[in-house]
């Protein structure tokens, strides 16, 4: 089965801040001189993963967008908001998060950026919201889940709708800003090296990505 909802580079089919407070405390103070990673970055190589495109675009308050564009089979641009700090001597750290978009009711919502539109139905934000149509893999339907906790933690998780037995549940969190909720993996954190070259390295995972900027 594919790993949780909403990753970056497409790992999951059906398809953002490590813990807020971190991030919140971390981000950097606009100045008169901004960071250097402030501007548009587009990956050398968007096939890497599958991409006819990938850009970010960080901004001197320590936020920013990635731009993921691919065939399926049409094109199609995919949109996260992340954030990011400076750790010393041109290093970074970032994570994406993904922001809910509610129904007026509130009891539906859908994830901005998700080109799929699966829609998530609940009842009330603290408790469990599920995916309102399983998901096929290699012929197995599985269930997705979302469940947030008060303590702005929560999870994602598939279950096997023949026997609703766990299938694979991954760690999040979540926060609300003016009203306005977001999530993120803590996994998704990633690091980035801007060389004396200029060109921009990104870590993910076991993985590594170039960026030039635009």
């Amino acid at each position: 089965m594919v790993a949780y909802y909403l990753g970056m580079r497409n790992i999951v089919i059906v398809g953002m801040f490590l813990f807020a407070v971190v991030f919140a405390a971390g981000c950097m103070i606009p100045a008169a001189t901004p960071d250097p990673l402030v501007g548009t970055w587009s990956a050398d190589d968007p096939e890497q993963f599958n991409s006819t495109s990938f850009i970010y675009d960080f901004h001197a308050d320590g936020t920013g967008n990635a731009f993921e564009t691919y065939e399926d089979p049409e094109e199609i641009t995919d949109v996260y908001n992340l954030t990011w700090k400076s750790t010393g001597n041109g290093t970074y750290e970032a994570v994406t998060q993904s922001q809910l978009i509610f129904s007026a009711d509130g009891k539906v919502f859908t994830i901005l950026g998700d080109g799929s539109g699966t829609r998530f139905i609940g009842d009330g934000f603290i408790g469990v919201w599920t995916m309102d149509t399983p998901d096929e893999s290699d012929g197995v339907l599985y269930e997705g889940k979302f469940t947030f906790y008060e303590n702005k933690s929560g999870s994602f998780s598939w279950y096997y709708q023949n026997n609703a037995t766990l299938e694979s549940s991954y760690p999040l969190v979540w926060s609300v800003e003016n009203g306005v909720y977001y999530y993120s993996y803590p996994d998704d954190l990633f690091t980035l090296t801007l060389g004396a070259d200029g060109v921009l390295t990104e870590k993910w995972g076991n993985s590594f990505y170039t960026y030039t900027r635009v």
